[in-house]
């Protein structure tokens, strides 16, 4: 009984002469016909690898421009902004308030983009602190010398008190806001996620509401 690599010289050599000749032009129309179809078929697969390019940036695409409606700058003005020349106190005081109207402005917004099916509620309240963060947490809403202030603000979603492990903390939905306490005027933007790891420079906090 001849081995398994024995076969195919022993199947050839018992093949008749036409069978032999029939044999091998087969398998010259393969060989031919592979060489043939090979352009064929690497342009089809470049064609596919193109349409699923194409497709993969249009999705991005349409993500990002989804995110840049989401964080698209809201405008306000309050009428509490400090009056020149009432006192140190009084000037404080309007700014506190001013901030106050910030938080109430992301808090409607926050809670009618939860109506409106866009975010995850319900939303308990709004924090704001200065942005950048400091050792010392002062704003210029604690400055008379600073007109203008940034702040990083939360639409709290969830909290969980200290214990002896944790300080505790709150979770939510990011917002960036800038005030201009001389003016009243302030932007508030909601921060959009992100559609990669790698941030697209299109998807970043506008700078009317204190990025860049």
């Amino acid at each position: 009984m001849p081995g398994l690599a024995e076969l195919p010289g022993r199947v050839w050599r018992r093949m008749g002469r036409q069978l032999r000749t029939a044999a091998g032009i087969t398998v010259v129309a393969m060989i031919a016909g592979a060489i043939l179809l090979a352009p064929s078929v690497r342009e089809a697969q470049q064609q596919r690898d193109a349409r699923e390019r194409r497709e993969k940036a249009e999705k991005r695409e349409s993500v990002i421009r989804a995110l840049q409606l989401e964080q698209r700058p809201r405008f306000r003005r309050s009428n509490s902004r400090p009056v020149a020349g009432t006192g140190p106190n009084a000037e404080l005081a309007a700014r506190a308030a001013v901030l106050d109207e910030v938080a109430a402005s992301i808090l409607g917004d926050a809670r009618a983009r939860v109506r409106d099916g866009a975010l995850d509620g319900p939303i308990r309240r709004v924090e704001c602190e200065p942005f950048p963060r400091s050792v010392t947490r002062a704003g210029a809403e604690d400055d008379l010398s600073r007109r203008r202030g940034r702040y990083y603000c939360i639409a709290v979603t969830a909290e969980f008190e200290g214990t002896a492990e944790s300080i505790g903390g709150a979770l939510g939905h990011p917002y960036r806001a800038q005030v201009d306490f001389m003016s009243g005027r302030y932007a508030f933007c909601k921060v959009s996620g992100r559609p990669d790891p790698t941030p697209d420079p299109r998807v970043t906090t506008p700078r009317v509401c204190g990025g860049r």
